[in-house]
């Protein structure tokens, strides 16, 4: 205890000289300076006790976990395709991923079996509004992005996202069409409706690209599944001559330019219903088109044949077929600013090495127009005409047996 003209003077903490300057005065009159910067000032006062624990680095509300703590992690990386990134060489490029032989349009016995439709033009078109007009979602939409007159910030408006009323319309076509099948009894088999499940499928390489697996996946808005799996398109000999026909060159690209690498992958495949004793039919989805970067036509193709072959490759993988006894055959339908892209992809092998001579099978039918949309910033309240060619389209592949 010190006293300061007369006043005690409890001395907190000493420091050295050398610490913080002294007066003359002040050192004579035996006072005591303090820097409260020190970590120890209020140790007198508090006395020493331990410091608490940092529970950021235990505790599970605080801690990160690495990606190696992940349950589908994998010291292998592999090439993955999620239909995020375009294809740069379009549908040549997903053939020679695919290891297919591409085939322009559906086969004429494939149409013809549709015959007269009992839907009209008017049921279509309900269908579509439902989507496009009638659904009364009020959401946040993306600012709009004039690629003209690009320095002029638009207002934000508020609507159906595009994504939903391209979800809405499918799975009311894809009833319609249904329905329609019973009705006319051009569909007996049981099928399953089944929407937004994960579709992913697993093969052990690229081909003679890449060593790593090759993965496909997917969350498809519609997912189609029949008791009984559809009868391939293509007989033994046809298979069997596509060793005779050579795969688009897209040299300079490397094949594996558009795909990603990822670590966390699923080895087995995912199917939705995987205990049930069911084949998959048809998975639908739709997209929407980027405002900066739209895709083209081809990449919407591309995005369309890849995504169909790995829901094939699924399907093969978990039902565990034989493919040279009976290939698996999926549709797949792709829905972008009211364009239809749709697939059926014949599943003759799962080995993609040039060392296998027999290929896959795909059909195609590019982006057929629908109906003409509006931009999303505004509301489609009148639809004009429908191509109800497209429509029938459509109905054949939901029709295939």
């Amino acid at each position: 205890m010190s006293e300061v003209r007369g006043v005690p003077y409890s001395v907190v903490h000493v420091t050295s000289d050398a610490g913080l300057p002294r007066a003359p005065a002040v050192r004579a009159a035996g006072i005591t300076v303090c820097d409260p910067n020190e970590p120890s000032f209020f140790t007198p006062i508090t006395g020493t006790t331990a410091t608490l624990p940092d529970l950021r680095e235990s505790h599970p509300a605080f801690r990160v976990p690495s990606i190696e703590e992940h349950p589908l992690y994998h010291k292998t990386r592999c090439f993955l395709f999620d239909g995020s990134v375009p294809m740069s060489d379009g549908v040549d490029q997903a053939a020679v991923l695919s290891k297919a032989i591409v085939r322009e349009g559906l086969p004429e016995t494939a149409i013809h079996h549709v015959g007269h439709l009992d839907i009209s033009e008017d049921v279509v078109r309900d269908a579509i509004l439902h989507g496009e007009k009638y659904d009364p979602t009020l959401e946040k939409l993306p600012r709009r992005f004039d690629p003209v007159l690009f320095w002029i910030r638009h207002p934000v408006v508020y609507g159906t996202p595009v994504l939903k009323r391209l979800k809405i319309i499918l799975n009311n076509l894809a009833r319609c069409a249904l329905f329609s099948g019973i009705r006319s009894g051009n569909i007996t088999d049981r099928m399953r409706f089944d929407r937004d499940e994960p579709i992913s499928g697993t093969l052990p390489n690229v081909g003679s690209f890449a060593e790593n697996p090759f993965v496909l996946r997917f969350q498809p808005d519609v997912c189609l599944q029949g008791s009984k799996s559809i009868t391939p398109w293509c007989n033994r000999r046809e298979v069997e001559e596509t060793s005779n026909t050579q795969l688009p060159s897209i040299a300079p690209l490397s094949p594996l330019i558009d795909l990603g690498r990822e670590h966390i992958y699923n080895e087995l495949s995912v199917v939705p219903r995987p205990n049930a004793e069911v084949s998959l039919h048809t998975v639908l989805w739709s997209r929407e088109q980027n405002q900066k970067y739209p895709w083209t036509k081809e990449q919407n193709a591309a995005n369309a044949v890849l995504h169909t072959f790995g829901a094939a490759v699924a399907e093969a993988s978990k039902r565990r077929r034989n493919l040279e006894e009976e290939p698996v055959v999926v549709n797949g339908i792709q829905l972008v600013d009211g364009k239809l892209d749709i697939v059926t992809f014949q599943l003759n092998t799962l080995n993609l090495s040039s060392e296998e001579p027999v290929k896959n099978l795909v059909w195609i039918e590019k982006g057929c127009q629908l109906y003409e949309p509006k931009p999303f910033y505004e509301q489609l309240t009148e639809l004009g005409h429908i191509n109800m060619d497209t429509f029938k389209k459509f109905i054949a592949v939901l029709w295939s047996k």
